[in-house]
């Protein structure tokens, strides 16, 4: 005779096997537009770009995607930067005879190449920070994006993990994230209608989120252009301060700081408490010299080098005018073109006084 079996009288229980509890948050969010997010988020990018995105690229892994080869174009960017810094300084040793003009020219090529990146970065506030007071969108908002990778082994040993991905609310112009600006509490549709009564679509509007698109769309292009362009000209005033003859004094402060020299019979912890100190001084009188050699070379771009003639004597000036005028320009025009896309939405534009026909 066969037995029945009851499940309910036995500890049996069928499905899968009970994992530990992960604590990992796996949901995108917008996250606030801070120094402090921003220095973080550029850290962890820069460094996955050094490490792990090569790493998958040449296994050829299948969870590789163009977000990490875009990534990864900041590392030619520092190592050709480190190599253009000291092709220069190599020249000394390359030629004896010429080692003193080499040195200059090579520390001014080094200082051109880090004002540069510091210049070409700060000018993209100088652009998204005027259109975010005149327009409301803020295209520099930055969001965690988690996602779920594609499994790289079969059965049981496919543990996929949440990845994170530090992106841009604006980064796509046809497909920016509305979904996290409505699901967040900080944003939701409020977000569209206070952007919609800034650009000029007015009050109490029916559909804030798709009356405002197209708008939007049109401000994540047209600011875009404008840092690109500003930030290239910014960039260019970076080196044209570098090459200014006011920075000797900033060179000789690095060359002679303060060194110590170990005494006979000197403990470790007196080496170190002195080596503490000079480094402590050196921060500061080179910080000091930094900036007094920085004004001066501000004040020599505009006005130009002593002895100097010609176009020579006023390119920095003329330099600093068109870059200035191109990213107030620039700023203009985005705002001006949005708030010109509102008036014309606007459905407040019609005169209610005169007569119309309604098909």
């Amino acid at each position: 005779m066969i037995k029945p079996i009851n499940l309910a009288d036995n500890n049996l229980k069928f499905g899968a096997k009970k994992q530990e509890p992960q604590e990992i948050d796996d949901e995108s969010r917008i996250l606030p537009n801070t120094l402090k997010t921003r220095v973080l988020q550029k850290f962890d990018k820069t460094a996955s770009a050094f490490t792990e995105y090569p790493k998958k690229g040449l296994i050829g892994d299948v969870n590789s995607d163009f977000y990490e080869f875009l990534a990864m174009g900041i590392v030619p960017y520092l190592i050709g930067s480190g190599m253009f810094m000291g092709l220069f300084n190599l020249l000394k040793d390359l030629k004896p005879n010429s080692q003193l003009i080499a040195g200059i020219n090579g520390k001014k090529m080094a200082l051109g190449v880090v004002l540069y990146g510091i210049f070409k970065t700060l000018a993209n506030d100088l652009v998204t920070r005027p259109v975010y007071w005149g327009t409301g969108v803020d295209i520099e908002l930055p969001y965690r994006n988690v996602y779920h990778p594609l499994p790289t082994e079969p059965g049981a040993n496919a543990n996929i993990y949440p990845q994170r991905q530090h992106r841009k609310v604006y980064d796509s112009r046809e497909f920016f994230r509305k979904d996290l600006l409505q699901n967040d509490p900080n944003y939701g549709v409020g977000y569209y209608a206070k952007i919609g009564k800034k650009i000029g679509l007015g009050d109490n509007l029916n559909d804030p989120v798709t009356e405002t698109t197209p708008i939007i769309q049109s401000i994540i292009s047209t600011t875009k252009t404008a840092k690109s362009l500003s930030s290239y000209a910014w960039a260019g005033v970076g080196v044209g301060l570098a090459v200014q003859n006011s920075w000797q004094s900033f060179f000789d402060a690095i060359k002679n700081r303060k060194r110590h020299v170990p005494q006979a019979g000197e403990g470790i912890m007196k080496k170190m408490g002195a080596r503490m100190s000079n480094a402590g001084k050196n921060f500061v009188d080179i910080s000091k010299t930094f900036g007094s050699s920085f004004i001066k070379a501000c004040k020599t771009l505009w006005t130009g080098e002593a002895g100097t003639e010609g176009f020579m004597k006023h390119a920095g000036k003329a330099w600093l005018l068109f870059t200035g005028a191109l990213t107030v320009g620039s700023i203009a025009n985005v705002i001006y073109k949005a708030r010109h896309m509102g008036k014309l939405a606007n459905k407040d534009i019609m005169d209610k006084n005169k007569e119309s026909t309604v098909i």
